[in-house]
């Protein structure tokens, strides 16, 4: 026990050493921090006094010198001349040799007699400044920083003497970089002149800060604020810069702001080697300190270590040997506890296993134990050249079950299917396995292909019966996919696939079950279906992808008022592959995002050109429910709207019953949404979904779509008559127009105009064509073509 205790007073020590000299460097931080506070605030203090007296007499010097130069005999000559040229000439002497970025001289009349900057052509206009000449008249000379041109000047005005003034001089100095420099050695300061125009708002016009600092100050000093110039805070550029500000010179539409400023970092860096002392000084100690603990620790360590080992063969899995024999002390009891703790997760991990080899849900063995004794079996039935076989089981409707009456119940019928399976199979040696969702499968050892058909019949056979859940009876069905070894394949993962196969022709073909045959080669069609997916994925970027039109007939008109938008995919080596190929696949990968923006951004493009060229056709587009449940469609949809000038009247967007019935609360909130952005709304393949009449009320649809299935048949079919009547009564009774796709007979759109159906859309007006050739058809007479009912 001593020894542990003399341990961890040896671990105390070295902790608190830490912690003092922690609390020590923090204070110590602080202090420095405070002082170089105080130190940069006294100095941007300093500075800033410095700054307004250099400035003074700054003013002095300039205005001694336009005095000089205004008493110059030369200057007078010149004046008394009335000629301008020499006028002129003589200012741009005089600047020159005081290096005066401008010079004036003005008239008793305070109108300007020549200037050097604009060679002349300000002759007889008012001088912009009479304030400063009514201040060198009281005080004999006058000064004052100014915006020329939106660039910041200091101006000298000083009177033209003979004896009396005869006209005024007004001097000019460019207020730069070199005077920020100049005043920033004296002030030890960073100097910085902003200027301030109402219409502009800030801008830094010198400084001696670099680039990426300025940038910073001007972002610090925001956009104009009001009519006159918002003050500069002191706390603009935040808690690591002092600041002073003075305003140099204010007029109605600006103002010259000086900023002086100084970084509290570079303060504090000064403190940076009595820093790296202290740190060395706090490592040096803090090393002795441990390295007198190692050796206090290392006549302890050697027990320890043994139970570390021991602890690390848990690790490995190695729960055979127990921990090492230590006297009966703090050690022994901890080593105790250590073997009662190899004993509780030996069995602990033999049960994990267990339910790792298990399906939790029904108690099945899951596919990892599944796939293991059909490794098995197939090893012995080589030996033996007996057969093997294995059912591939998936439930049908098993989703709309989920969808409709909820996960539990849904939970509950997949453990009645399993109780199924066990009593069907009467040999210990068959293995019912759930693979996982609605997947199940049946390993037969010693099992031809007939005596598997005889067992998927009675599988089939004990699954006729309905299952009660929660008072509702569910109807069980299933399709199943025989596979038999050798004759399907001599390898597991070839076998299951090949069971896969036939469980999907079986549910094709809606038999029940079906033995694998070569001719429906599931890898075969897999890489297929792989293959057009991945490519699918790169068809935008290639450019493979087009809009057909198909033009919408108005009864009532007789003329083509819309048409609706409709993707094609041109493949560069299958060729033409129609939509119904292609679309499930993006539905399922996600993919029909991306297409569905493209084909937004196109038909946005192409009505745009439209309206541009005189033609006003309405364009309709398919939104998918994917594409109704994102969150961010209307946004998407504003951008490309605003990308393509093309606006949201133009546009008819058709969504399926099924993406409300997914989710109605989100389809109803886009479908708001856009409503409101101004597209109009139809329901798409209406009477094919399963939307109520009080969902559909709700939704601010302007038409409905009835699908080409009622349509087609009509004339034939007293039952889809009966459908699309009912359609259109129910329509126009909500206020709602009315589209019949599918229209390929005269018979047919005579029966929809006499019903009252306001469109008419299929290949009895005409098929979807290309954007040119749509033009093309529509200038030959589309409205003569849509009467006289041909088949274009």
């Amino acid at each position: 026990m001593a020894r542990f205790v003399a341990h961890q007073v040896i671990v105390f020590v070295t902790l608190l050493l830490v912690a003092i000299q922690l609390v020590t460097l923090v204070a110590l931080n602080w202090a420095v921090s405070e002082n170089a506070r105080e130190s940069v605030r006294k100095e941007v203090e300093v500075g800033r006094r410095i700054f307004a007296r250099v400035m003074e007499d700054r003013t002095q010097q300039l205005t001694t010198a336009a005095s000089v130069l205004a008493s110059d005999f030369g200057l007078r000559q010149a004046l008394m001349s009335s000629d301008h040229a020499t006028i002129v000439s003589a200012l741009n002497n005089h600047a020159a040799r005081i290096r005066a970025a401008k010079m004036m001289l003005i008239g008793l009349d305070r109108k300007v007699l020549g200037e050097t900057a604009a060679g002349g052509n300000g002759e007889h206009t008012l001088f912009p400044y009479p304030r400063l000449i009514e201040d060198a008249e009281r005080k004999g000379a006058a000064s004052a920083i100014v915006l020329i041109e939106h660039a910041p000047f200091q101006l000298v005005v000083v009177p033209v003497l003979a004896p009396v003034p005869v006209a005024w001089v007004m001097v000019a100095f460019s207020v730069d970089t070199k005077l920020a420099k100049d005043l920033g050695l004296l002030t030890g300061l960073d100097v910085s002149f902003a200027t301030w125009v109402r219409d502009r708002g800030w801008n830094v016009a010198a400084t001696t800060l670099p680039t990426p600092a300025t940038r910073t100050l001007l972002g610090a000093l925001g956009p104009p604020a009001g009519t006159t110039a918002p003050p500069v805070a002191a706390n603009l550029l935040g808690a690591d810069f002092q600041l002073a500000s003075s305003v140099l010179g204010r007029e109605d539409d600006g103002a010259v702001v000086a900023i002086l400023q100084s970084s509290l970092r570079d303060a504090v860096a000064r403190f940076d080697a009595l820093r790296v002392i202290l740190l060395v000084l706090a490592a040096f100690s803090l090393c002795a300190t441990v390295a007198g603990s190692l050796l206090i620790a290392r006549s302890i360590s050697r027990p320890v270590s043994a139970l570390a080992e021991f602890a690390r063969r848990m690790e490995r899995g190695d729960y055979d040997h127990g921990p090492p024999e230590t006297r009966s002390d703090e050690l022994g009891e901890l080593a105790a506890s250590f073997n009662r703790m190899r004993l509780a997760i030996a069995a602990r991990e033999q049960q994990i296993k267990s339910m790792a080899l298990q399906d939790a849900l029904t108690g099945l063995p899951n596919r990892a134990l599944f796939n293991e004794r059909l490794q098995q079996a197939l090893g012995i039935a080589r030996r033996l050249a007996q057969p093997v076989s294995v059912l591939l089981i998936d439930l049908n409707r098993f989703k709309e079950v989920n969808d409709t009456l909820g996960h539990h119940v849904g939970d509950r019928l997949l453990c009645e299917v399993a109780d199924r399976l066990r009593m069907v199979l009467e040999r210990a040696s068959d293995t019912p396995a759930r693979l996982g969702g609605d997947e199940f499968a049946v390993l037969l050892p010693a099992a031809s292909a007939t005596m598997a058909e005889a067992a998927a019949r009675k599988i089939l056979l004990t699954f006729a019966a309905p299952v009660v859940v929660e008072g509702r009876q569910l109807d069980v069905s299933g399709s199943i996919g025989i596979a038999t070894f050798p004759e399907h394949g001599d390898d597991p993962n070839v076998l299951m696939s090949r069971a896969d196969a036939a469980m999907y022709v079986a549910k094709r073909k809606r038999l029940g079950y079906a033995r694998y045959d070569a001719s429906y080669d599931t890898e075969t069609e897999n890489h297929g279906r792989l293959s057009l997916t991945g490519e699918l994925r790169q068809a935008i970027a290639r450019n493979e992808l087009v809009l057909y039109y198909q033009p919408r007939l108005d009864l009532a008109s007789g003329e083509i008022t819309g048409v609706e938008a409709l993707v094609r995919w041109q493949h560069p080596e299958r060729g033409f592959v129609p939509p119904d190929q292609f679309i499930p696949f993006a539905e399922q990968t996600g993919c029909i995002r991306d297409i569905t923006q493209w084909v937004i951004g196109r038909a946005f493009e192409q009505g745009a050109r439209w309206r541009a060229a005189g033609l006003a056709l309405a364009v309709s587009i398919n939104l998918s429910a994917r594409d109704l449940l994102g969150p961010e469609l209307p946004r998407r949809f504003a951008e490309l709207l605003a990308s393509h000038g093309a606006s949201p009247h133009w546009f008819l967007l058709e969504i399926t019953e099924s993406a409300i019935v997914d989710d109605p609360v989100r389809a109803l909130e886009t479908v708001t949404r856009l409503h409101e952005m101004g597209f109009s709304l139809s329901i798409d393949d209406f009477g094919t979904g399963y939307s109520s009449l009080a969902q559909l009320k709700r939704l601010p649809v302007a038409e409905l779509k009835i699908d080409k299935s009622f349509v087609m048949d009509m004339a034939r079919d007293p039952d889809d008559m009966t459908i699309v009547r009912s359609v259109i009564d129910l329509a126009h009774n909500m206020g709602l127009s009315v589209v019949a796709e599918g229209v390929e007979t005269d018979e047919v759109r005579e029966l929809l105009y006499d019903m009252g159906c306001d469109y008419l859309q299929g290949y009895h007006i005409c098929k979807p064509l290309p954007a040119e050739q749509l033009e093309g058809w529509l200038a030959r007479g589309a409205a003569q073509h849509c009467n006289k009912g041909e088949i274009t």
